[in-house]
């Protein structure tokens, strides 16, 4: 079975695992709380932790304010040992993204174990890929459907923006590369919205962005979206063909957007941080804003967000050997 496939079925697998949870009484925190953001602002995991912070701070779900704090260095390499670093503390958690599976083993020199590292709290969303070009793109005008997207990038000269290096966005290129015979130019940039914006600035010729990070520029008519990596259409994006449709089944990937803590931090600050995410979870707000996104509202805790964990490192190391 294709790599990218297996992938995509344990994303949807495991969506449908929902516990509930409320917030614990025995611990609260007695100062401010890092949410540090394992990407660069603008992107998607900068806007999730945002939307999770405000929804947070506007229904009094923490007693303490959450402080969003972007370190997007060695794609997300400086976040992962920022908070390892920080073992036992109670007042910081992370927000995570398929980096925090690929980083770890592209870069071995950080001595990352995300299985003992990080204390695991919450998933509560899983996001979607699609395919972008700019709509009078130097390279791409008059471009309108997948296929006639693959018959010009097969000429061998289109560039792609994406965020960070080796990150999920390189692998996915990678894997379309391989899939539908075709080159281009990976370059890197610091966040999602970096990459967005490059695309309207004709720095490159097409993204693999997630909905929201060119949500601003879909909807001013600026980009045009070709295809959304999952079995059915989106109904934010009604008019944008899913690649099962199209005859493209293993065209099929997902963004986690979870969060963890530092390792040791004791139950009860584990219970309490859970139950302040599944709080957010359950507002009608968030909810609303991230089906009107396009992404997937699919809840994971305790165990059952470890064994994902576990599973996905697995994937994604033999989607790293095989890019590599």
């Amino acid at each position: 079975m294709n790599l990218l496939k297996k992938v995509a079925i344990l994303f949807v697998s495991f969506s449908f695992v929902a516990v509930s949870t409320t917030s614990a009484k025995e611990f609260a925190p007695k100062k401010p709380i890092e949410l540090i953001i394992m990407a660069g602002q603008g992107g998607g995991a900068d806007e999730i932790a945002r939307l999770v912070q405000g929804v947070a701070e506007k229904n009094d779900f923490t007693s303490k304010p959450l402080i969003p704090i972007n370190k997007p260095g060695g794609s997300g390499g400086e976040a992962l040992q920022y908070v390892k670093a920080k073992s036992g503390d109670q007042h910081t958690i992370l927000i995570t993204l398929n980096s925090f599976f690929t980083t770890p083993q592209n870069q071995k020199e950080l001595d990352i174990n995300i299985l003992e590292d990080y204390t695991p709290l919450a998933r509560l969303l899983t996001d979607t890929f699609m395919v972008w070009i700019k709509k009078d793109g130097a390279k791409t005008s008059g471009i309108n459907t997948l296929d006639e997207f693959l018959a010009r990038a097969k000429q061998g000269d289109l560039v792609m923006g994406g965020t960070g290096k080796m990150s999920e966005d390189e692998l996915l290129l990678g894997m379309m590369r391989s899939m539908f015979g075709f080159d281009a130019k990976y370059v890197p940039y610091s966040g999602g919205g970096a990459v967005a914006k490059g695309l309207i600035g004709d720095e490159s010729d097409f993204t693999l962005n997630n909905p929201s990070e060119q949500m601003g520029f879909y909807q001013s008519g600026d980009s045009k979206a070709l295809v959304m990596m999952t079995p059915k259409r989106n109904p934010a994006f009604p008019e944008v063909p899913s690649s099962h449709e199209l005859g493209y089944p293993d065209l099929e990937y997902y963004m986690m957007r979870a969060f963890v803590a530092p390792a040791d931090i004791g139950a009860e600050a584990t219970k309490y941080y859970t139950g302040v995410l599944h709080d957010v979870y359950m507002n009608a707000e968030f909810q609303k804003f991230n089906i009107d996104d396009g992404k997937l509202l699919s809840w994971i805790e305790g165990y059952g967000l470890s064994d994902f964990f576990a599973v996905e490192y697995d994937k994604h190391t033999e989607i790293v050997a095989a890019f590599n």
